[in-house]
């Protein structure tokens, strides 16, 4: 593990001990998946709190008290704790409040960055883990994508009316609800079961 400020580096072994240990009072009932768009795999050159650190800048200047994510996710697959769980994210409007968001660096959009194995295996972990700590089961409706909810409104609208393409448009076959329940949620349930 190590520390740089409030930043936290971690392994998925790490992570895992670092939920498990944690406490957290307020309620968690959504777990969000994001892709950072920039930063990405070309900005990544094992510098992990250079980008965290400008990652926070960046948020500060859109007016942010912090960073937004609470958790960020490396193409190493290394995992960084940002913002405190404990703290609501400033992800998705109208999710934050009972939300943990989970920024995953890269541009995972078609024609983007390629994920690697590494960061693959330690998005599906952390979700996995997540659900396990916070007794949720995995589901669309437990874990999102920021594509489904309405920038205006902060309605979830499955990706119709106003989005952005987060966490990709080839995140684990896509940003659709539909590409979820298929390539994605049954991964995490597979990773729960070994938890």
């Amino acid at each position: 593990m190590q520390r740089k400020g409030k930043f936290i580096l971690m392994t998925r072994e790490e992570f895992k001990n670092f939920i498990n240990n944690l406490k957290i009072n307020r309620k968690i009932t959504l777990i969000q998946n994001h892709h950072t768009y920039i930063p990405n795999y070309k900005h990544f050159k094992n510098n992990h709190f250079v980008l965290l650190e400008g990652m926070e800048r960046s948020h500060l200047e859109r007016g942010f008290e912090e960073i937004g994510q609470n958790i960020t996710i490396f193409p190493d697959g290394l995992i960084a704790i940002c913002r405190p769980l404990e703290e609501a994210p400033a992800c998705i409007k109208g999710a934050n409040s009972t939300g943990i968001c989970i920024e995953s660096v890269g541009n995972f959009d078609v024609g983007g960055d390629k994920m690697s194995e590494e960061q693959k295996k330690t998005i599906v972990f952390v979700n996995a883990v997540l659900c396990k700590k916070f007794k949720l089961i995995p589901s669309i409706n437990t874990i999102v994508y920021h594509h489904w909810y309405d920038l205006n409104t902060g309605k979830r609208t499955n990706g119709t009316g106003s989005t952005k393409s987060c966490p990709g448009t080839n995140f684990f076959g896509g940003n659709t609800v539909e590409a979820a329940n298929r390539k994605f949620i049954p991964l995490v349930l597979e990773e729960l079961k070994k938890l």
